[in-house]
């Protein structure tokens, strides 16, 4: 039966794997070159586009949306994740209300531009952040394993094999090694877990693009 401590030392082993594994399954999953730094399951894309979320005029003009104050703000206020749902549509239907009918789908067309870009800059931020966290486990995991190689064998209970001729104080040595060595392991561990929680702020980031898509385009008249 493999103990606590044999199982610590072998999970470093499989994480330092894993950038490995991510080279190997990336070509199949993602929209970029394998890259070991990306941890999540679902595939990588780098930018949101507006053909898979919105289905109105061409978004031809991407900046000009800049120029307008009214736009600048209520697309900064749309895509923050504090805001719901409901309260977005709103802001929403406010906006286009107060936009003459023969310029509302134009304005309308030039806000959904404005929140696609200012969340393509938000996941852009997101994702990178995913990738540097991951690259740091990457490297503080070969750095652990290196110091589970560096300690002693251990015995059937997962304690340090004890050389009974050793003296005391180096026995005592050995066994704060393997405690904090643990203790190590276990705080990795810890951290290694947030990384599926990252993996769905992209999603939710897509997912609230496309549902403001939904609710600019409802407002439009063609």
């Amino acid at each position: 039966m493999k103990t606590f401590g044999h199982s610590l030392r072998a999970s470093l082993h499989i994480l330092t794997a894993f950038g490995a594994l991510a080279a190997i399954a990336a070509p199949a999953l993602g929209d970029e070159p394998a890259k070991p730094e990306w941890p999540c399951v679902y595939r990588k894309v780098p930018v949101l586009s507006a053909a898979t979320i919105w289905d109105g005029p061409e978004i031809k003009d991407t900046s000009s949306w800049r120029k307008d104050e009214t736009i600048r703000k209520l697309s900064q206020y749309l895509i923050s994740r504090r805001v719901t749902e409901e309260e977005a549509d709103a802001a929403i239907k406010k906006f286009a209300e107060g936009v003459p009918p023969d310029a509302r789908d134009a304005k309308l067309t030039e806000l959904f531009a404005a929140v696609l870009t200012r969340t393509n800059e938000d996941r852009r931020l997101v994702m990178s952040g995913i990738e540097r966290f991951h690259k740091r486990q990457l490297e503080r995991a070969k750095e652990i394993e290196k110091e589970g190689i560096e300690l002693p064998p251990l015995d059937e209970n997962g304690a340090p094999a004890q050389d009974t001729h050793a003296p005391a104080g180096e026995i005592s040595e050995l066994s704060s090694k393997e405690e904090k060595y643990k203790w190590e392991v276990r705080a990795f561990q810890e951290k290694q877990a947030n990384i599926p929680i990252a993996c769905e702020i992209p999603q939710l980031i897509d997912e609230r693009a496309g549902a403001l898509a939904r609710a600019i385009r409802a407002e439009m008249k063609s």
